[in-house]
């Protein structure tokens, strides 16, 4: 019996609905936040509050489902819904196509590397740790003799499976069957469009291995969960395949590539992690300078409850601001960095504390230089970073030196601050002394709106520049010279890098997490908006009620609350740490080292990983980040390798890979016991 039209219309309703349910019923369990924001879309819908844009038609003569987009009359996929999907399916095959793929360049270097070997512990330029690295990396490159200079292979598998825009999802069933990834992650910045694949699409084969959905989220949650999604399985991020629909998508490659670059293992590689935290860091304790005791103070400090901080930083913002500064700086306690100093001091300003971070030698003679030191208060104190440079610590008489920890504290009872700049981390350790107000000036952490430079000016440090009118090219995504819009302090949008996009974040979850009685004020023209603080103009702040607030005595408070040696508890830390190392880690390495289990790349991860979680369980947290640094620098170069069709001799191949990774990292163990013997 010939089916009538109204039959074969009833019955694909029926199934539309079917398929719509089943949906429906999966995301209540999978993500209940989304079915709860479609359910109510749909009820608005039903009930005639949301007037719908789109609607799901069928193509009779195309013989698949289209988006018709009622406002401006037309069809998403233009009539031909069947050849859209067909060629989104073809166009995603086990190639280095339609993916971000990132590995270090170290890999793709093949000259000779010279290095002091002997002097590693005395090291003090970038360019000599960065050799360091480069001389390990070679020797994985020197036995492959595989570059990154010719991707044109065939690969084994994807692990990590991105779709940018969903329309009707019709594609997304048969890419997932054809390239079998192991996670995926929807992005979707319309939900009725969303809404309607729900109707024509079976989402559950995603979840079978793991899926993330954003759609229409906020810029916020948009960010988190792609970065979630980026920082699970974080060895698998060098290379993600990508399909996307065109529509709908801005930004969300350059969200990624800046939260890739939010997880990089080389913006503060391993080694740097041993020759210059873990060695300096010992070496101050040491000699015992004064490490502050930030649990104390954060519980006993009442000197800020009534004076204002003014926390300044270097961005372009500044300059504007001098003379306001100048004429007020009595009214607040001022704290800058580094290089905001000279261009303060030389224009009359007196600071109260400068904090510096950076361990480069040089920094003494540009930020910290004769000149500047002689126009510097004899009252001035220096919060210096554990890892901060001798040379700058010579400027200072030692009396008026703090040190405060970054990455990780030697001392079980204290804490250390991490971020991507001094910026955040200086705020991060204002927030410390329960200020009840913070106003903040020159931390833009974005260019001049006008020339692109990145920070004020100043004679003595050079200053980058951006070409704001150069066409962005993302096959190059530099932290440094690309450009990013983000939302702006007073402007509705302002151009910053990726590296100052990375500290915006940090900025932002630090802000989180600080005393709901201290209130932000920012008052950077030039700047980002930041979540969690209020933009305020310079001259709209009431300073009536501030008199001499830089006049507290601050230092006598800080002699209080110091450590200049280890205490019992954590000195007894570390001997059970170095114990750990010379007996149960060393055991693990002999058992992989003779293992003969490792036959695939695979194998071989699971053994890292068993070494990862040891650290981790035992919560030898700094050591367990100087390995995950370690690994996650190598093997996404050796995953690379491996994941490759024509590849022969694995097995062989995988125990010669296993003895350079085991030697390598004894040497890391054995430099890092070097450094902890110091402390006992």
């Amino acid at each position: 019996m010939t089916q009538t039209k109204e039959q074969a219309q009833i019955q694909l309703q029926n199934a539309l609905t079917t398929t719509f349910l089943a949906n429906l019923a999966f995301l209540s369990e999978y993500d209940n936040e989304l079915y709860h924001r479609v359910d109510e879309l749909s009820r608005m819908i039903e009930n005639g509050t949301y007037k719908e844009k789109y609607a799901l038609e069928f193509i009779m003569e195309n013989g698949d489902f289209d988006i018709y987009d009622i406002v401006n009359d037309k069809y998403l996929y233009d009539k031909k819904p069947k050849k859209r999907n067909d060629e989104l399916i073809k166009k995603i095959n086990f190639d280095e196509k339609s993916s971000i793929f990132e590995i270090e360049p170290y890999f793709n270097f093949k000259n000779d590397i010279k290095v002091n070997f002997e002097k590693r512990f005395e090291l003090e330029k970038l360019d000599e740790l960065n050799s360091l690295t480069l001389f390990n990396v070679k020797e994985y490159t020197d036995y492959t003799k595989n570059y990154l200079d010719n991707l044109q292979k065939k690969f084994k598998r994807f692990d990590k499976f991105i779709f940018l825009g969903t329309l009707l999802g019709r594609h997304i069933p048969k890419i997932a069957e054809k390239i079998n990834a192991t996670s995926y992650l929807i992005l979707e910045r319309n939900l009725e469009i969303f809404r309607l694949s729900l109707f024509t699409v079976d989402y559950t084969i995603l979840a079978k291995k793991g899926a993330i959905f954003s759609i229409m989220d906020t810029k916020e949650d948009e960010e988190k969960k792609i970065y979630s999604y980026l920082n699970a399985y974080r060895l698998d991020n060098y290379f993600i395949k990508i399909s996307t629909t065109n529509i709908n998508i801005d930004r969300y490659i350059d969200t990624i590539l800046n939260m890739k670059t939010l997880l990089s293992p080389v913006a503060y590689d391993y080694n740097r992690r041993i020759y210059i935290h873990t060695n300096r860091t010992t070496s101050k304790i040491q000699k015992n300078y004064r490490f502050l005791d930030f649990k104390s103070i954060r519980e006993t400090c009442k000197l800020f409850e009534n004076i204002p901080i003014l926390y300044i930083a270097a961005g372009p913002s500044l300059d504007e601001n001098l003379e306001w500064i100048k004429d007020n700086q009595d009214r607040f306690f001022i704290v800058c960095i580094g290089r905001a100093l000279k261009k303060l001091v030389s224009n009359g300003i007196s600071v109260n504390i400068v904090i510096t971070l950076d361990e480069q030698e040089f920094l003494a003679d540009t930020q910290f230089d004769d000149e500047t030191m002689k126009l510097v208060s004899k009252d001035t104190l220096l919060f210096a970073s554990s890892i901060t440079n001798k040379n700058i610590l010579n400027k200072f008489d030692k009396d008026n030196i703090f040190i405060f920890d970054v990455f990780y504290s030697f001392f079980k009872s204290n804490r250390a601050f991490n971020g991507s700049s001094i910026g955040e981390i200086g705020l991060e350790i204002i927030f410390q002394f329960n200020s009840q107000e913070i106003y903040i000036l020159g931390l833009d952490l974005a260019l001049d709106q006008k020339t692109g430079a990145t920070h004020a000016s100043e004679d003595r440090v050079k200053i980058s520049k951006i070409d704001l009118n150069e066409e962005q090219d993302r096959t190059i995504f530099n932290v440094r010279r690309s450009l990013v819009k983000v939302k702006g302090n007073f402007k509705k949008e302002v151009y910053t890098t990726p590296l100052f996009y990375g500290s915006i974040k940090m900025l932002e979850d630090k802000v989180r997490i600080k005393d709901k009685k201290t209130k932000i004020y920012n008052l950077s023209s030039n700047g980002a908006k930041f979540q969690g603080i209020i933009p305020k103009k310079s001259n709209n702040v009431n300073l009536d009620k501030y008199e001499n607030s830089n006049t507290i005595l601050l230092k006598n408070y800080l002699e209080s609350k110091i450590y200049t040696k280890l205490d019992g508890e954590s000195e007894s830390f570390i001997r059970e740490e170095i114990e750990y190392i010379r007996g149960e880690l060393e055991k693990i390495l002999i058992d992989i080292e003779k293992s003969s289990q490792e036959l695939f790349f695979k194998d071989f991860l699971k053994s890292i990983e068993k070494i990862i979680i040891e650290l981790r369980e035992k919560n030898y947290k700094n050591l367990n980040e100087i390995v995950f640094l370690y690994s996650e620098l190598c093997l996404p170069y050796l995953s690379y390798y491996f994941n490759d069709k024509k590849i022969k001799s694995e097995r062989s191949k995988i125990k010669e890979i296993k003895m350079i990774y085991i030697k390598q990292i004894r040497q890391i163990m054995k430099d890092y016991t070097f450094c902890l013997e110091r402390l006992i």
